[in-house]
This record gives structure tokens, sequence and C-alpha cells, in this order.
């Protein structure tokens, strides 16, 4: 789906919660920016939100491209959580920033979701000089429980493609010292006991490519501190052929690969110690290998 497509079908969800939410009354908590007169709005990237999901990970679109903001800026989310009578709001956060050559991500640490059914969030940007802008609200399902792999699950055991299985043949080149991203596989690894860290992304051709190039520096990074092993999958790159294929395929379901790029830390049990979605700060990243590692 494209971006403007998404974006259209966006904006249509928000009229629709409009009218919902002014037909359930005025009070104080169903005062919203109605979609024709926001400026932007904002877009969900996580690919999975279930109760007591640690992280939320969003984007501001604003004509299917992301709008200006000084770095003065803050962000700041409010969630409204399902009632009998419609939603209510429930809280607010101040939002992390992640940059990514010019695009913002904004991290929502630990979201309240504690029960599953239809919220809803707003943002509103506090500006340098005082004043603020805000989006209308956007309404979207919380599951009961994650559709993939959560922190705490068992690692999938199935093989992922290695250089013995020919995974680099239609790759963009490798360096040499990346290399050790590709001798081991994940059943490999989960079954010598080994803590491991798997990125999931295809830098030349998943839809944000920035954010794959930069989770695949991360990789090389880690590999490089030699703290732990390393894995990386091109889950959606050119099609390879024949048993190639078909392996990463099946590392691909059973991993629940639906979006990219994904980070996965398994520890030595063969157990998700985190997940990261999209993007994750540099810190972040290094701490949950280091108490994997441990």
């Amino acid at each position: 789906m494209s971006r403007s497509v998404r974006l259209g079908l966006i904006l249509l969800g928000l009229v629709v919660a409009a009218l919902f939410v002014a037909a359930c009354g005025e009070s104080e908590d169903r005062v919203v920016v109605t979609a024709s007169e926001a400026d932007f709005v904002p877009v969900i990237e996580s690919s999975d939100v279930y109760v007591d999901v640690p992280r939320l990970v969003l984007i501001l679109l604003e004509q299917d491209v992301q709008p200006k903001f000084d770095d003065g800026a803050s962000f700041l989310i409010r969630y409204f959580e399902p009632t009998e009578g419609g939603i209510k709001f429930h809280s607010e956060a101040e939002l992390e920033q992640i940059g990514v050559e010019g695009l913002r991500y904004l991290i929502a640490d630990q979201p309240p979701f504690g029960a599953a059914g239809q919220w809803a969030i707003a943002i509103t940007v506090e500006l340098a000089d005082g004043t603020a802008e805000s989006t209308p609200r956007l309404p979207f399902i919380v599951r009961g429980q994650a559709r993939g792999l959560a922190r705490g699950d068992s690692a999938p055991t199935i093989e992922t493609p290695t250089i013995a299985d020919g995974v680099l043949e239609r790759m963009a080149p490798t360096p040499v010292e990346a290399l050790a991203m590709y001798e081991r596989s994940a059943s490999a690894l989960i079954a010598a006991g080994e803590p491991f860290l798997i990125v999931w992304g295809s830098a030349e051709r998943c839809a944000g490519r920035l954010a794959c190039a930069r989770a695949l520096e991360q990789a090389a990074d880690v590999l490089a501190r030699g703290a732990i092993e390393v894995i990386h999958v091109e889950p959606f790159g050119r099609p390879r052929s024949g048993a190639l294929q078909a392996l990463i395929d099946a590392a691909n379901e059973a991993w629940s690969i639906e979006a990219e790029p994904q980070f996965f830390v398994v520890d030595g049990d063969g157990v998700i110690a985190a997940r990261f979605e999209i993007v994750v700060d540099g810190s972040e990243l290094d701490a949950a290998v280091d108490a994997a590692s441990r």
C-alpha cells in the first residue's frame, strides 16, 4: 500500500472517529481536532499492538510527508481508553524522538494498554515559541495478546539462511567484516545455548529504506563490539530461487515478520529477551544485548 493511499485511509478513519465521538457527547474528554482542521495526522508504525506492548512507534504525516518542526519541539501523546459509553481520556506522556537522516520517529515507552479494545491517541507538538499544534484522534484496536513474537516467548528453532545456503546471492555486496552475520543459523545458536541478536531488514527493498540501512549499521556495530553473536536476515529482498527462498519464507513466518526492520535479542536459554520494531536507540539496543550476554 502506498503512503498516499495509506494516508487517505487514515484520514477517512479519523473523520469517522470524530463523528462517533461527537455523537457520544461533548465532555472535555471528547473535544477533538477534526481531520479537516488538522495540519498533520499520527500514523502507527508498529506492526503488532497488544495489551502490555512495551513500546509504540509513531510518525506524523502531512500530505504524505513528514511535517517540519524546529529541534526544540517536544511531543506529547494523549491516550483514550475504551469504555461502555465510548472512549475516555486515560493519561498522557512525553514521547522520545529518534531521527533517521531527516525522518523523525516518535517512541511511546510502556503505553498504558491494560485492556483490549478500541483505543485512541492524539499527539500534541509543543513548539519552542510557546505555541502548540495537535492532531486528530487516531482510533485503533489493541489486541488481547501479541499476534507475533513478544518478549518472554521462546525463539523459533527453525533455520535461518547462511552463506552455505547461498544467502549472499543477489544481496548488496557485504563487507568482509560483516560476513560473520551470515555464517551461523539461529537454530544452531539456540541449540548451542548462545545468546544472539537477529536483525531483519532489507536495506535496499523495504518501505523504510533509511531505517533498514540504519538497522544494518547498528547490527554491524554490535558485531564489532563482540559482546554477542549477530545474525542478519533479508526477509523481503530480491526473490531467490528454490530451496533458499523456501528457507527465507519459512523463517519469516516462524518469526512473524510483517514489517521491517525488526530486532530480536535472544538469551542463552533461547528466550526472546527484547524486541524492537522499526527503530531503536543505540544505547537501548546495547543495554539489551549486554543483559542477554551475561
